[in-house]
């Protein structure tokens, strides 16, 4: 089964522009484009869409997530250099909600 580009995006909860940058880049290609320019993607495709989304959402960027896509780099091991990176830049999410709670004390004790 093939879905349009438009099915694709609203599903995933994202927008077709993305899904054309990310063919753009490489990233993900269509299973085919109709003789109108419209893009469909099969199965394969948006099992690949879900891997990329969910790479996203974990804070990789879209250089990592292709060398994970494209079978340069184990998913592990991209989300274990990007924890590494993570916590050498004080990025992390534990980093975000003590720097947080420290801007939300600062807050309360200026308003004190």
């Amino acid at each position: 089964m093939e879905w349009s580009i438009q099915e694709v995006a609203r599903a995933a909860g994202t927008t077709s522009r993305t899904l054309r940058h990310y063919q753009e880049i490489g990233l993900l290609e269509p299973s085919r484009v109709g003789h109108n320019g419209y893009r469909y993607y099969d199965d394969g495709s948006l099992l690949t869409l879900q891997r990329i989304l969910l790479l996203r959402q974990l804070g990789l960027g879209l250089p990592e997530i292709a060398k994970v896509v494209h079978g340069r780099t184990e998913t592990t091991a991209a989300l274990r250099g990007h924890r590494k990176s993570c916590c050498r830049n004080g990025t992390g999410s534990n980093a975000r909600s003590r720097r947080s709670g420290q801007q939300s004390t600062r807050r309360k004790e200026a308003s004190s």
